[in-house]
């Protein structure tokens, strides 16, 4: 028998993806789909994000046909975490009390705006103890999603984390004995999660994907092989038809585009991505042990970049694999588009797995007043009669009430309006004291604005010096204080290294530092006035903001 069908929606970053799901006998059925990118300028917190993302989604389910409108919604990013916990054996509100105290140090947003939801996995042996898979995200999160679905008349059956969607994906590939991971890889973000046959032991959000190295590319470098210079769509035509220049004997000719200077300019980008995920899996480690990840499941529109899986396994020493997330799941014959869908299928794998969640007892960041709204409106129309008799009794109980108070009140209200009229000229010379007050503190505040948004130098200059190699000369440091902006110019030279990776090495080490963010290799020009290899540079970025 064929139960109705699902929507799998994927609102994260910059696209919004939606997947409808149905299941058989034994097989699960896609019958409809779509996805569509956001503009670039509507990314993060932009007030019109939200309609504009319902629109999407709208368009989507028109194009599609998609007659659902029922969904399970895939939730990520910085703010949400995904925990195992081990506490004493409590009651359902004490638990939900210790549950919310385990993680409080652990967000960066107050507790009371926090969703919180947990599941009991197992008791722990030789232990009174259970453990719980708990997950938390921040309420305006949360809100932002409903505010979407409710705009494109969609209800929320579920709200769950990217890695336990993706787990739904991959289940058949995530074994008992061995530690597998999952590597999502989007246009802004990668989420990685460590798991153990079905269970999830770690995960994390890292604020970095293939828009990093596509941007990278963009850099202007000149050399006797040439001028490179493109622009950010050409950059991305590359990127997606060529992939990374890892191997420069084995990649393709681009016509003027001089090869050795696009593998210098995008290096750092790659260091900088194969850095964090290894952070990432150290970190692990440290909390696991010297335990050993036997593969990465690598998904997301980034694994279709030809060259980068192979990039990744080889300076990580895991193996990485693309596994198809619809191999086992069939394909309607109505729905549009089915060779496109094989394309994109990568890209949908979250939102595939949100659709799978539909029969897991698991994870629900679905507030409860909103999870148990129809509970509470079948409590209240269950018995008609007693419901209006009650009303009846309790209106009567509240006009009598009234009627009482307000001949009191008016008694009263005439003895505050004589006692308001000999207290007026003090209540006035309040005012103008509380004024006089409160301009006085807004002067206080603009100072103290001033003095903690100025940029820390001698902060600064050290991080510079200790990110300077010794084959870099520095010709000019420019700070300027009102845009919290920097620019380095200098030359690198050949010691010990070619300078193109002296000068890699540079922007990646300011990349790396407290007090940058948004470094970018703004040009690169090969200097013939030395014996040596030398290229004069320049380096922009921006001041990060100290708290």
């Amino acid at each position: 028998m064929v139960e109705k069908s699902i929507l799998g929606i994927d609102l994260r970053v910059c696209s919004v993806k939606v997947v409808e799901m149905l299941k058989g006998a034994k097989e699960y059925f896609i019958s409809g789909w779509g996805m569509e990118e956001l503009p670039p300028e509507l990314a993060d917190k932009h007030p019109e994000r939200e309609v504009a993302q319902a629109k999407s989604l709208q368009k989507i389910m028109a194009v599609s046909r998609i007659k659902c409108r029922e969904a399970i919604v895939v939730v990520g990013g910085a703010d949400v975490l995904v925990k195992r916990i081990n506490l004493p054996l409590l009651s359902h509100a004490e638990a939900r009390e210790a549950i919310k105290w385990k993680i409080k140090d652990e967000i960066t947003y107050p507790l009371e705006n926090a969703v919180v939801d947990y599941i009991p996995i197992s008791k722990i042996e030789g232990k009174d103890e259970f453990e719980f898979l708990t997950a938390v995200a921040q309420r305006e999160t949360i809100s932002r999603i409903l505010e979407v679905l409710n705009l494109a008349k969609i209800r929320p059956v579920s709200i769950v984390p990217v890695a336990l969607a993706l787990a739904q994906t991959y289940r058949e590939e995530l074994t008992q004995d061995v530690i597998k991971a999952i590597l999502y890889m989007g246009r802004k973000t990668i989420n990685v999660g460590f798991f153990k046959g079905p269970k999830l032991l770690f995960n994390r959000d890292i604020s970095i994907g293939g828009e990093d190295i596509t941007k990278a590319m963009t850099s202007v470098v000149v050399s006797e092989e040439g001028k490179l210079e493109l622009k950010f769509e050409e950059a991305e035509k590359i990127k997606l038809e060529y992939g990374i220049p890892v191997d420069l004997e084995t990649f393709p000719k681009l016509g003027d585009i001089p090869i050795a200077q696009l593998q210098a300019v995008v290096r750092p980008a790659l260091e900088k991505v194969e850095g964090e995920i290894l952070r990432t899996l150290e970190y692990f480690k440290g909390q696991q042990g010297q335990v050993e990840v036997n593969k990465v499941i690598f998904c997301g529109g980034s694994s279709k970049t030809p060259h980068l899986m192979e990039f990744l396994s080889n300076g990580l020493g895991i193996k990485f694999e693309a596994i198809d997330p619809i191999k086992n799941i069939i394909v309607d014959s109505k729905a549009r588009e089915k060779a496109s869908l094989s394309i994109h299928a990568s890209q949908l794998s979250a939102a595939i797995g949100a659709a799978l969640s539909r029969k897991v007892k698991g994870i629900n960041l679905l507030p409860e007043e909103i999870r148990d709204r129809m509970k509470i409106l079948i409590r209240k129309h269950s018995n008609p009669l007693e419901i209006s008799v009650a009303f009846i009794v309790l209106l009567a109980l509240v006009i009598s009430s009234l009627f009482i108070q307000s001949f009191f009140l008016r008694t009263q209200i005439n003895e505050v309006k004589n006692q308001i009229n000999q207290i007026k000229p003090r209540l006035t010379r309040l005012e103008q004291l509380e004024k006089e007050v409160r301009e006085e503190e807004g002067r206080k505040g603009i100072f103290k604005t001033i003095e903690l948004n100025r940029i820390k130098i001698p902060e600064v200059l050290e991080d510079i010096s200790f990110s300077l190699p010794e084959a870099v000369l520095l010709n000019e440091v420019a700070i300027n204080e009102l845009a919290k902006s920097i620019k380095i110019k200098g030359s690198a030279f050949q010691k010990g290294n070619t300078a193109e990776n002296i000068l890699s090495r540079f922007v990646l080490e300011l990349s790396n530092a407290n007090s940058f963010e948004k470094i970018e290799l703004i040009q690169a020009t090969k200097n013939d006035a030395f014996q040596i290899d030398a290229y004069d540079f320049e380096i922009t970025g921006n001041i990060k903001r100290k708290k």
